[in-house]
């Protein structure tokens, strides 16, 4: 399969896992309630290396006008999703949200300046932008300086984690004064050197490999000490063991698809269209799907999953349609020559395909 369509579709996979999550406040799931067992924050860890490894090949290719082109194809979407919270903020509060949490939020500093964001979704999208700036830096880098700097990252993130167990400090989202940078930056510069550095391609993407499976093991191992000290050991396989099991099976998955990917890309399968359809909606489908949800509530819809889950997508793909014209420009251009790919072709041998 050709690699940036197995790639979208895996983008919509994930915001499907993190729409689906937070659908349990709006509507009973039912049968629905197995997705979010596959982790919500598993799924942002896999956005954050697709976006790492998208941003690294996007500036590999024409470096020229990088930062403008992240602008163009993100912001209008961006922009329509904050509305559409607000529209939700003013009906809940009477009043629409102060001049400087708009500012704040437009500029991407809502995790930053404060602990929330406007649009829930966003702390994430907040930390991608930061380092969207920050990219033609790292690639100046040597691919030793950036394994150090994931292995760095990596280590905040595990103290912090245990801080969150221990000392009750705050989830990621709801952080403030840019740490996130420090503590989730790991994965998404795993993608970025996968892209960065085709001849190590699949090397770094075992890394990656090791990093996601200490991540798992890590949050078993706090869950296990939890339950031995207040004597609950043994309800773990009854209760938590699925939970994690179907997690591993997500983060492997993704893993799987990365290496897939890799293995293919020097081949010449054609883009899937409805795969590329499913990625384009991906991005609206994560920022604005809470606002949906409420709205609807609000409204009395009946809560149905089905119902609830197929508005927001819905209305991300009129989203898509009607503001995300960079996207739909991109698809009818003609493809510039994969410059992983030629790198890759120039040293036979390697095995990275990529």
């Amino acid at each position: 399969m050709e690699k940036w369509s197995a790639l979208a579709g895996l983008r919509f996979l994930l915001a499907s896992v993190v729409a689906v999550a937070h659908l349990a406040e709006y509507s009973p799931l039912g049968a629905w309630a197995v997705i979010p067992r596959f982790g919500a924050f598993e799924a942002v860890l896999g956005f954050l290396l697709i976006s790492g490894y998208s941003i690294a090949s996007s500036y590999a290719k024409e470096p020229e006008g990088y930062l403008w082109r992240r602008i163009k194809r993100i912001y209008p979407i961006y922009l329509a999703s904050m509305l559409l919270a607000g529209l939700v903020y003013v009906l809940d509060e009477g009043t629409w949200p102060s001049a400087w949490t708009i500012l704040g939020n437009v500029l991407f500093l809502n995790q930053l300046l404060t602990q929330t964001s406007l649009v829930g979704p966003a702390w994430s999208l907040s930390l991608e932008f930061w380092l969207y700036c920050l990219a033609p830096f790292l690639f100046t880098l040597r691919d030793g300086q950036l394994r150090w700097l994931v292995l760095a990252s990596f280590g905040a993130y595990v103290f912090y984690t245990c801080g969150r167990t221990l000392f009750h400090w705050r989830y990621y989202s709801g952080l403030g004064y840019g740490l996130n940078l420090p503590l989730l930056s790991f994965i998404w510069l795993a993608g970025f050197r996968i892209a960065k550095t085709p001849e190590k391609a699949l090397s770094a993407l075992k890394a990656v490999g090791v990093i996601l499976a200490l991540h798992v093991m890590l949050e078993v191992a706090i869950q296990l000490a939890h339950l031995w000290k207040h004597g609950q050991l043994d309800t773990f396989l009854r209760a938590d063991a699925t939970t994690y099991v179907l997690r591993s099976i997500g983060l492997g998955g993704v893993w799987w698809v990365f290496f897939r990917s890799l293995k293919n890309s020097a081949g010449s399968a054609k883009p899937v269209r409805w795969m590329r359809a499913l990625g384009d909606i991906s991005y609206p489908l994560y920022l604005i799907h809470i606002p949906v949800y409420a709205l609807l509530k609000r409204n009395e819809v009946t809560p149905s999953p089905l119902l609830y889950f197929g508005m927001a997508v819905l209305v991300s793909w009129l989203l898509y349609r009607g503001l995300d014209f960079y996207s739909q420009r991109r698809h009818l251009r003609v493809p510039l020559p994969d410059k992983a790919v030629l790198a890759t072709s120039a040293q036979p041998g390697t095995g990275s395909g990529a």
